[in-house]
């Protein structure tokens, strides 16, 4: 019988790895009951999720739907974090960065897409019964979105002389009074401290501060000015960091896209309400973070500039 390289070279790895006690492995792997589908994706796990807390038919769709969302923030995190780990390494590992912020930019498409599952396929006047049984829970609660946000480049703001704040903090507040609700509170209360975090290293711990690092790096140009930092970065000939700055731009538009079918979803179902889940003013926080809150906003804004710039160029030319 030829020798099976394969096995030869797996062997060869067990034993390198574990040295003596690579037959005890082996052997395990002999006894060990096969592998099923169900085991490796603990769908057993998965299915004993769904708990609903009324008997209305469609909290099922409701809550499936945001189990499954709040597993595409998990992989959306996963994706990013490794783009940022390939970007400030030394070399930068710029194609595997651009493969991860790709795969983040489909899997907000596909977030933005599925939103038509609860648009479409939810009962507003069920829904606006069993979320009677939430109480101050809400989706304004995602702290894995909150923290996508901070990993893109998103900035704390100061407002109203107040220290730098996330912008969310500005929302979930009595119509009347202006303080914090209940669901706020118990999401700082829960969340703040690892959002806050993983804010404080996001220099160069973020896509948008590595990026700066490289751009830094390869054109000899310092980021001291953002603005004027990223009108230099759109006059370079350099495609890659080109192309790269694109998809990032694309993550902001789809971030944003996402938000606008979360609005729709809301319009659409709190019709009749004034106030969301949690007592949340959702119209307004939505809208406004929709128009305000950009994680690019100096790279969108120079690349607007360089571009009404050439328009004009080419007109003058045309004119000549």
């Amino acid at each position: 019988m030829p020798e099976n390289k394969n096995l030869t070279q797996a062997i060869e790895k067990l034993t390198a790895r574990y040295g003596e006690r690579a037959v005890d492995y082996i052997e395990g792997a002999a006894i060990r009951r096969e592998l099923t589908y169900d085991d490796y994706i603990k769908v057993d796990t998965l299915l004993s999720l769904q708990q609903p807390l009324t008997e209305f038919h469609d909290e099922w769709t409701f809550m499936i739907y945001h189990q499954q969302t709040e597993l595409w923030f998990r992989l959306l995190l996963h994706e990013m974090r490794f783009g940022i780990s390939q970007l400030i390494a030394t070399p930068p590992g710029m194609a595997k960065a651009m493969e991860s912020v790709r795969r983040a930019n489909r899997i907000f498409g596909h977030l933005t897409e599925s939103f038509d599952v609860l648009i479409e396929g939810l009962s507003s006047d069920q829904f606006l019964e069993f979320r009677k049984a939430f109480g101050a829970s809400s989706g304004f609660q995602s702290a894995q979105f909150r923290a996508i946000e901070i990993l893109a480049g998103l900035d704390r703001k100061a407002i109203k002389g107040q220290d730098n704040t996330f912008y969310w903090e500005r929302a979930a507040r009595d119509k009347e009074t202006g303080e914090p609700t209940l669901t706020l509170l118990n999401f700082k209360e829960k969340h703040l401290s690892w959002l806050n975090q993983i804010y404080e290293k996001r220099e160069p711990h973020s896509l948008r501060f590595a990026f700066e690092k490289v751009v830094a790096d390869r054109l000899h140009i310092k980021p001291t000015n953002p603005q004027e930092f990223y009108q230099k970065f759109w006059q370079t000939n350099d495609d890659e960091l080109l192309r790269f700055a694109n998809e990032l731009l694309k993550l902001d538009e789809l971030i944003i896209g996402w938000k606008i079918a979360h609005l729709r979803s809301a319009a659409k179902h709190l019709a009749k309400v004034p106030r969301g889940t949690g007592e949340t003013n959702w119209a307004e926080y939505l809208a406004k973070s929709i128009s305000d809150e950009k994680c690019f906003p100096e790279l969108a804004l120079a690349k607007k500039e360089a571009e009404h710039e050439e328009e004009v160029e080419v007109q003058t030319l045309a004119d000549a």
